[in-house]
């Protein structure tokens, strides 16, 4: 296990995702901006601001509780320093309105550890939204569908 110990910029919690920023302090891991998805490593101890904190860089941590096995851990896209499965981060892609990054940050060799295997982040879009209208005989509008063809009914049509 690789373990390096950094200044806290901010009150990290043992488990958070950290980045390094250029000053050499430590923040908690975000998904919206590339520099700050670089995450370094997990926090193995508790900081408040510019306290030493240990971050394990590369390796297996053994601090977590309901993990899947072989299961990927992503840094959350709604919050920082979070751990998320793919399936929920896909779905908070789906809420965001701006590009976030996905960053792999690693592995659950079981329930309770997951293998530190850091990756770049990658820049992914949040999916397009669609305005679909449909008419009965232009240029009236009988009705908005929502994305999963459901109709919206305006007060101007009769159900």
């Amino acid at each position: 296990m690789a373990i390096a110990s950094f200044r806290a910029g901010e009150a990290i919690a043992a488990g958070e995702a950290v980045y390094v920023t250029p000053s050499g302090f430590i923040h908690k891991a975000s998904a919206l901006n590339e520099d700050q998805a670089r995450v370094a490593g997990l926090a193995l101890t508790d900081g408040a601001l510019h306290d030493v904190v240990q971050v394990n860089t590369d390796g297996v941590y053994a601090a977590v509780s309901g993990l899947t096995q072989n299961e990927y851990q992503f840094l959350s896209v709604t919050t920082s320093g979070v751990l998320v499965d793919y399936t929920t981060w896909a779905a908070e892609l789906d809420q965001a309105v701006t590009p976030v990054y996905l960053t792999n940050v690693g592995r659950a060799t079981s329930s309770t550890t997951l293998s530190v295997e850091i990756e770049p982040p990658i820049y992914v879009l949040p999916p397009p939204s669609y305005l679909l209208l449909e008419t009965g005989s232009p240029p009236l509008v009988d009705a908005i569908l929502l994305e999963d063809g459901s109709p919206i009914y305006l007060e101007t049509t009769i159900v």
